[in-house]
């Protein structure tokens, strides 16, 4: 079934259609008035807001779906298709939830080249003047600002992205847009959500990745886009996992380097292998300290307790010490909850961005949980303890059949005390692999950025 197809099973309310500039000359026409750049990059208020998709209020329902067609017909190029208001057409504050789907072909690109074409797109998300992308393609949160009503609507923002892809990416043939904004007057969340579900089954899909082994290739590559937040932040890529901003893999960033050979993705060499427990390279630690301004001299790729690499605040979930029972616990974005450690996940997040190396706490991909390196060097499976019950049902075919039992929720503890008591009649692998007569050993952690003792 073509995406034309799929989408109209949904019966979305029937949109308005937006035509922008497609010749060469003319891919710039009328954004004299809105500010495109890196020194957009910003948060947007609720008190300055005029219009909020997705976000916490949402559980976080606005979804991004990027698309490589391989039919040309799927696409009349340069279409914009808007189901709901546009910007200058709700009340301020308006928070609502949304999605967008864009389309892209090529004669020459495939499937493959995806993912550098969406990462493209999101950078110029992050930097329009006015508007704020903050968030994983599942689980996004989006605000424009009210100085932007009269010089923003969602026809000019696709012809941002529109200029700009076909400016980076000459290779881009067709692109079109269709955008839903899920407000009462086009059925709320009720007409949205098939249109949410779609889109997410879409996106798991596409995410599909096969893992392989590390040793199998003679390089690494690294990604520093987001040092315009994080200035002293680099991601690793490696074969066996994925970022924790769930985008690119490292084939696709092999795809990057050939196509933007100068640009934020690049060769790491991975030098001798000095630990393969904890993921220990002369390479990337060499490379590590080249980018993050000589900051972080050391980083682990398998561990988030001991000198794990750093975060910049795009990940879809994130790990967490917890002391009182030695072990380690998950949480992802969507879940609004208190955590053992005593605060939510926005709390948690906040702690751990910015590029900071952050002992006993590192972000992670939802699609990594699968990853046969997983955490490999604080003790895999066997080390977590926690994690919400939702994200638990969504990790299950990652999770070893033989302690997913044993991994509490918020729905059995909390509080640390429970917790521990939980574990206990569990009889979690923690409690003999890691505890002393079944009492945790909590490990004294060094502040961020400060060394581990010898």
């Amino acid at each position: 079934m073509s995406t034309k197809d799929e989408i109209a099973a949904l019966k979305l309310p029937v949109g308005r259609t937006f035509k922008i500039p497609t010749g060469e000359e003319d891919l710039w026409e009328g954004l004299d008035d809105v500010g495109i750049g890196l020194r957009w990059l910003s948060e947007v208020k609720k008190a300055d807001m005029q219009l909020e998709l997705g976000g916490p209020k949402w559980d976080y329902r606005m979804f991004s779906l990027f698309l490589v067609e391989e039919d040309p017909d799927e696409i009349e190029d340069g279409t914009v298709t808007l189901i709901g208001p546009d910007i200058d057409e709700v009340e301020p504050g308006t928070s609502v939830p949304g999605g967008v789907v864009i389309q892209v072909y090529s004669s020459t690109l495939t499937p493959g080249h995806r993912e550098y074409i969406e990462r493209q797109m999101g950078t110029t998300m992050q930097a329009i003047e006015g508007w704020m992308w903050f968030g994983t393609a599942d689980g996004l949160w989006v605000r424009i600002s009210k100085g932007m009503v009269g010089r923003l609507t969602f026809a000019k923002l696709s012809q941002a992205l529109y200029a700009t892809i076909k400016t980076l990416v000459p290779e881009v043939d067709k692109i079109s847009f269709l955008w839903v904004v899920g407000t009462p007057e086009v059925g709320g969340i009720e007409m949205a959500e098939p249109y949410f579900q779609w889109a997410k089954h879409k996106l798991e899909v596409l995410r599909e990745v096969e893992f392989y082994d590390d040793e199998d290739v003679d390089r690494f590559y690294g990604c520093t886009i987001c040092k315009s937040l994080a200035p002293n932040h680099v991601c690793v890529l490696i074969p066996s996992s994925v970022p924790y901003c769930g985008i690119i893999t490292y084939n696709t960033a092999k795809v990057t380097v050939e196509l933007d050979p100068g640009g934020f993705v690049f060769e790491m060499p991975k030098g001798e292998c000095l630990d393969p427990e904890m993921g220990t390279y002369t390479g990337v630690d060499q490379s590590i300290e080249d980018k993050t301004n000589r900051v972080v001299r050391h980083a682990n790729i398998y561990s988030s307790i001991r000198y794990p690499t750093t975060n910049c605040g795009c990940f879809e979930a994130a790990t967490f010490y917890i002391p009182e029972v030695d072990g380690i616990g998950l949480a992802n974005r969507r879940y609004m909850g208190e955590t053992p450690l005593g605060v939510k996940f926005s709390r948690l997040a906040g702690m751990i961005s910015g590029g900071a190396q952050n002992h006993g706490f590192k972000g992670i991909s939802v699609r990594g949980l699968g990853a046969t390196t997983f955490l490999k060097g604080d003790g895999g499976w066997d080390r977590i303890v926690w994690m919400p019950a939702q994200m638990k049902l969504d990790a299950a075919e990652a999770i070893p059949e033989e302690v997913y039992d044993r991994i509490a929720t918020e729905e059995d503890a909390v509080d640390p005390e429970d917790l521990k008591k939980f574990l206990l009649d569990k009889k979690h692998p923690i409690v003999e692999k890691y505890w002393k007569d079944c009492e945790p050993q909590p490990l004294d952690l060094p502040a961020p950025g400060e060394n581990w003792p010898d």
